[in-house]
């Protein structure tokens, strides 16, 4: 009892920072949950995984490049998924989990690597902050990247600073499953490379990396193995993409221009100042890399060196990357910015404690708003649900065969993929993605009204022509269905 005490009394600060990260990130999760077509993808996979004993080799596809990531996170949502008993939330839940747990260890490691003040510091912040909270509420792969971005630099900072190389496997272990959970992990691939370079100057890491090595292969041997079968489809399609996007195309000032605009985005942006330009974004971006600057040239800490580094690996190659950057692409460096800022606050001199007191204040105030609207948010998921047992019911009725599903609603998830989920799981069994042609029914879906609906313009319904519209069904509260069987 009197250690459990002695546990609170000494960590009660983080304690309570987890709990409020918990309510934070918990609130309101089911009713304001998403559950649109890259879950109903999922859920999809995870359902053959659990139910059908069909075992997965890849991963999500890719939105850039249509390349395709490593099954790690099919893997980690399963158990989740079957603990929900199939509900789809279940998988949004773990993620948020993640998150929580993300909290704790941020905590641990800035405290390691700098000091109690700087770990205070980056907690609050992150513990408040609308872009983790928000990029936590959710099933989705790129959500818990910041978790494993803490174990590669946690691992690096020991191995090189505190030569502790034993942690190496640590570093294979994060890398292995950063790379599976989203692919602008690529990006700091400069940086990964320096940092081996110093690893393997010291003899007595070599072995210790060589184990690292062995569990990044071995976690990504699923997706060689898919690579070395599909002759290579990630290697080729990201050759075209690089091809095909202007990237052999340098200038020096586009760069540099570009860099600005990525700054604002790897600071501004994920601490919440707003995903567009604007005057308080670039202020505080700006008072964040002057501050950086002073502190490298005054007295350059070799921990802060390794996290300005990071950094600056990361905005320079995203300047090169011609999309756009949303805040999930950004996962593999949002806990990197938030140690930053919080190291940066915890050593300004007592004489200019209004400032960091100022810049919480004002990082509250603004994040405050954004988060209410995203707990205000409606979800879809019980719409789906409901919309999906209309379906089911109706053929179960009227005995259909060969039918199928189709969505408009500006997602461009005409397969309807969450709708779908339920059907399956209901041991129904429309046709397959690619067999619309062969369709006898189809349900078109859509959350608004349509008129002349069998002429709509997509494949999913142009294959079945002839046809006609056979029953219409529109509801205030769900979806409207729209029922089109062949002539």
């Amino acid at each position: 009892m009197e250690k459990i005490k002695k546990f609170f009394k000494n960590n009660w600060l983080i304690i309570t920072l987890s709990l409020v990260g918990a309510i934070l990130r918990f609130y309101n999760l089911t009713s304001s949950l998403q559950f649109l077509g890259d879950q109903g993808r999922d859920v999809l996979i995870l359902k053959k995984i659990l139910i059908d004993h069909d075992l997965v080799f890849i991963g999500p596809i890719t939105s850039v490049g249509d390349m395709y990531l490593g099954p790690f996170y099919y893997y980690l949502m399963a158990p989740f998924l079957w603990l929900f008993n199939y509900n789809p939330a279940g998988p949004a839940y773990a993620t948020t989990l993640i998150g929580v747990i993300t909290i704790p260890v941020l905590y641990l490691i800035t405290k390691a690597m700098f000091s109690k003040k700087a770990a205070i510091f980056t907690s609050i912040l992150y513990t408040l902050g609308y872009v983790p909270i928000t990029q936590t509420r959710g099933a989705w792969n790129p959500n818990p990247m910041p978790l494993a971005v803490l174990g590669i630099i946690y691992s690096l900072h020991q191995a090189i600073y505190k030569k502790n190389s034993k942690l190496l496997w640590l570093f294979g272990l994060s890398l292995a499953i950063a790379l599976q959970l989203h692919y602008m992990i690529v990006f700091l691939a400069p940086f990964l490379i320096w940092q081996t370079i110093l690893i393997l100057k010291n003899k007595k890491s070599r072995k210790y990396f060589l184990s690292s090595i062995l569990i990044f292969i071995l976690l990504n041997l699923p997706l060689a193995l898919f690579e070395l079968k599909n002759n290579f489809l990630n290697i080729r399609g990201l050759s075209y993409y690089f091809q095909t996007n202007e990237y052999q195309k340098f200038s020096l000032l586009k760069l540099l221009k570009d860099m600005i605009g990525r700054s604002q985005e790897v600071i501004g942006m994920l601490l919440g100042f707003g995903e567009k330009t604007n005057p308080l974004r670039t202020w505080v971006t700006n008072s964040t890399i002057a501050t950086l600057i002073y502190y490298l040239i005054k007295k350059p800490k070799k921990e802060l060196i390794l996290v300005s580094v990071w950094i600056l690996t990361s905005i320079t190659t995203l300047a090169f990357y011609k999309g756009a950057i949303y805040p999930h692409y950004l996962g593999f460096i949002m806990p990197i910015t938030y140690i930053l800022v919080g190291f940066l606050l915890s050593n300004l001199k007592k004489i200019l404690i209004i400032i960091p007191i100022t810049f919480i204040s004002l990082f509250a105030s603004i994040n405050y708003k954004p988060l209410l609207d995203a707990y205000a948010g409606k979800g879809n998921l019980d719409s789906v649900k409901k919309t999906s047992e209309f379906i089911i019911n109706d053929i179960n009725q009227n005995q259909h065969q060969n039918y199928n599903l189709t969505l408009i609603d500006g997602t461009r998830d005409y397969k309807a993929m969450s709708f779908r989920y339920f059907l399956e799981l209901n041991e129904l069994k429309p046709l397959s993605m690619s067999d619309y042609p062969k369709t006898d029914v189809l349900y078109v879906i859509s959350p608004y009204k349509q008129t002349n609906i069998s002429n709509h313009p997509i494949w999913e319904i142009e294959s079945l022509k002839p046809s006609k519209v056979t029953q219409v069904w529109e509801f205030h509260k769900t979806e409207n269905i729209y029922k089109i069987e062949r002539l």
